[in-house]
């Protein structure tokens, strides 16, 4: 929340006006949805888009707070696996991402946490619902392997906003990916294509929502 809230001036209307601060650069709207990258390194790369899902805050929730859902409208997602349910908002998962995408010899794989949260920021009416994801190290989950490449998610989350619209519920969705993927990172003649695919996730719930 604090690189979003970094990112829209403290104000999450920037994000749907092209605003954007903090590093953030508006990439340009397509499916109608906000695109945003930002540059940190070679290998460590942030995401963002803001767009609007025309279905209830409990639909949407659904697919977004369940792992196991992400790989049939994430396309680089390729394994979503629940490694262990710490608490009712606590989880651990295993990710496994797709080269198909990226032109890479090596798939990419992540251990993470996932935490649930509702939240009202500062200068913002009604509750946000945050699903949150962050890599973590635990015993327990899969070590690193040489069929893989170990990549580490760093602070993202989906953020969902209930809105009325002429007595109509839908959803404003703001996702947010900060990845670090090692060398060699993405092949620079593919880095515009995936800067504006991450954000377009959420075109993508919208469409897997309405079939």
């Amino acid at each position: 929340m604090i690189e979003v809230m970094a990112a829209c001036s403290d104000n999450l209307n920037n994000l749907f006006s092209c605003q954007a601060a903090a590093g953030w650069n508006h990439q340009g709207e397509e499916q109608d949805v906000h695109l945003y990258y930002k540059v940190f390194s070679s290998t460590r790369h942030g995401f963002l888009g803001a767009g609007v899902v025309s279905q209830p805050l409990s639909h949407v929730w659904a697919a977004v707070s369940d792992p196991t859902l992400w790989p049939l409208y994430h396309k680089p997602i390729q394994t979503a696996r629940l490694h262990q349910r710490v608490t009712n908002s606590i989880s651990l998962v295993y990710l496994v991402c797709s080269t198909t995408l990226c032109a890479l010899k090596q798939p990419w794989d992540f251990c993470c946490v996932c935490v649930e949260a509702k939240e009202v920021p500062a200068l913002l009416v009604g509750q946000l619902s945050i699903m949150a994801a962050q890599s973590v190290y635990d015993a327990s989950m899969p070590r690193p392997s040489r069929e893989m490449v170990r990549g580490e998610i760093l602070p993202s989350a989906w953020i969902l906003q209930p809105l009325a619209v002429e007595g109509k519920e839908i959803t404003r969705v703001i996702y947010l990916a900060q990845v670090e993927l090692g060398a060699p990172g993405f092949p620079s003649q593919l880095l515009s294509s995936f800067i504006k695919q991450q954000p377009l996730v959420i075109a993508r719930l919208a469409s897997f929502l309405g079939s």
